[in-house]
């Protein structure tokens, strides 16, 4: 192998990479971790901007394949040296790669009045796992939409993009700063709201899945905003058969939303 390999984590190119990755609570770039993530990112239409390989990587066969698309496309190579990786990186297992791409942009919120709307609105989920595990299990259940609210886990961080399986380059998305506001903008469009709530007053026999729908889901520890009940929406809880006082929300999430989309009977 001929090309430069940066080994300084003071280049110039990653101090500038590193310091867009982490600038914020939803920083205006995104990192594409993984052969999976990258192959998934390009299969969505992403743009990746830069690609960071170590030399093994770069020898990969999977390289040899996926480089070609990805440089066709704009992307730019660049070799690093692992430590210089580790940089950037926050996966637990790093794989050599790495793409870097700008955020996507928000959804148009006309997505909501789409009259077969299935939406999911994570209100204040912080947990990256559960944020990208619903949303992946949102694209697989055919959800048109997929809402964030307040401090809910930013979509495109790392541990959530690696959660989603890169479901969230492909789910129209959009945030809403408040559950009033995600409120507002769900009753302005006529969509109907049911809430997720372990001590709700109905088991999903009991009430109506017809679209348009959005099936909002609150943190663990706090639940979703009473906002939402003041709105009227009806509570729907899951039972529980064992001594277990309530499912983690990735797994509700699943249930409600594959009953939501009539993959599953609710009797």
């Amino acid at each position: 192998m001929n090309r430069a390999v940066i080994t300084s984590r003071s280049n110039p190119l990653i101090r500038e990479l590193r310091a867009a990755l982490r600038s914020a609570h939803r920083p205006p770039l995104c990192a594409v971790e993984g052969w999976r993530l990258l192959e998934a990112a390009a299969d969505a239409g992403v743009r990746l901007e830069t690609v960071l390989l170590i030399p093994e990587a770069a020898r990969d066969p999977r390289w040899a394949r996926l480089g070609e698309r990805l440089r066709s496309a704009g992307a730019r190579e660049v070799i690093v040296a692992p430590r210089v990786l580790s940089a950037l990186t926050q996966a637990e297992s790093p794989q050599g790669v790495l793409g870097v791409a700008a955020r996507p942009p928000a959804a148009a919120p006309d997505g909501l009045r789409d009259p077969q709307a299935l939406a999911v609105a994570l209100d204040g989920v912080q947990d990256p796992g559960n944020v990208g595990t619903i949303l992946r299990t949102a694209a697989a259940a055919g959800a048109t939409v997929g809402l964030t609210i307040g401090a809910a886990a930013d979509p495109f961080g790392p541990k959530a993009l690696r959660a989603s399986a890169g479901a969230a380059f492909r789910l129209p998305l959009l945030h809403f700063r408040s559950a009033d506001d995600a409120a507002a903008a769900l009753r302005d469009a006529g969509v109907r709201v049911l809430v997720a709530d372990p001590r709700g007053e109905r088991l999903p026999a009991q009430v109506s899945f017809a679209r348009p729908v959005a099936l909002v889901l609150g943190s663990e520890g706090a639940g979703a905003s009473p906002i939402w009940m003041r709105a009227g929406a009806a509570r729907v809880r899951l039972p529980i058969a064992g001594p277990v006082e309530s499912l983690n929300v990735a797994a509700s999430a699943a249930v409600l939303l594959y009953l939501a989309a009539g993959l599953l009977s609710p009797r």
